[in-house]
């Protein structure tokens, strides 16, 4: 009979075909060629604070450098092992698929910061009015002036992530952009080709000194594996 004060804590679904985990009090759970990374506590040890938030990122980055994984969404906990074994079982045939695409690659994050807009913008608002009209007209030029300068950073990314696609498996430009990030994406990119695919990104910075790379990885694949 299961211990009701218990629950099991999904961490990762990795490759277990080669090798083997030594984490405690993470364990696996095993089922064929594959295995859930999990930790069972009581519930009155389990927290959703920034501490545990980050402990959990750590021991992903952990797994990441043994394993090719699928890393789960933090706080995906389970009644207990049999109910791990049942989500393994049931859903087999996608993590296998998805882990023999994520073999031997890791994330990396790009965001692209364009700093002269918040210049140009902070600048203007400095500026005093003497009266409507003129306060108006200023609005209406710097409002052109940011639909200008959108239009060049827009084309200027647009070159940047197909630059970068050409060195990954697979990248994602995300949607949600605001105040000076003009920006953000994410790189699967083979682990052999790192270091070139980083050199990249500071060969595009030099080309584009105008705008600020902010690049951050490698990562577990955690943009690639939904």
């Amino acid at each position: 009979m299961p211990d009701e004060r218990m629950l099991t804590c999904m961490y990762a679904i990795v490759d277990y075909s080669a090798k083997r985990l030594n984490m405690p009090p993470l364990y696996p759970v095993a089922y064929k060629d594959i295995a859930a990374v999990v930790e069972t506590a009581c519930k009155e040890r389990l927290a959703f604070d920034q501490q545990a938030a980050v402990e959990y990122g750590a021991a992903l980055d952990v797994l990441n450098e043994t394993f090719t994984l699928l890393p789960c969404r933090f706080g995906t906990f389970l009644q207990d092992e049999r109910a791990v074994l049942q989500v393994l079982q049931e859903h087999y045939v996608f993590y296998k698929k998805k882990l023999e695409e994520l073999r031997g690659k890791q994330e990396f994050g790009l965001k692209i910061l364009s700093e002269k807009s918040v210049q140009v913008r902070n600048a203007n608002n400095k500026k005093q009015c003497k009266d409507g009209k003129e306060y108006l007209l200023q609005k209406f030029y710097e409002y052109r002036e940011d639909e200008e300068r959108k239009r060049v950073n827009q084309k200027t990314v647009d070159v940047i992530h197909e630059e970068l696609q050409k060195l990954s498996s697979m990248g994602v430009k995300n949607a949600e952009i605001s105040g000076h990030v003009v920006f953000s994406g994410n790189y699967l990119v083979e682990k052999k080709a790192e270091s070139f695919f980083c050199s990249k990104v500071e060969a595009l910075q030099g080309m584009y000194p105008e705008l600020k790379f902010l690049l951050t990885g490698p990562w577990p694949p955690y943009n690639f594996c939904r």
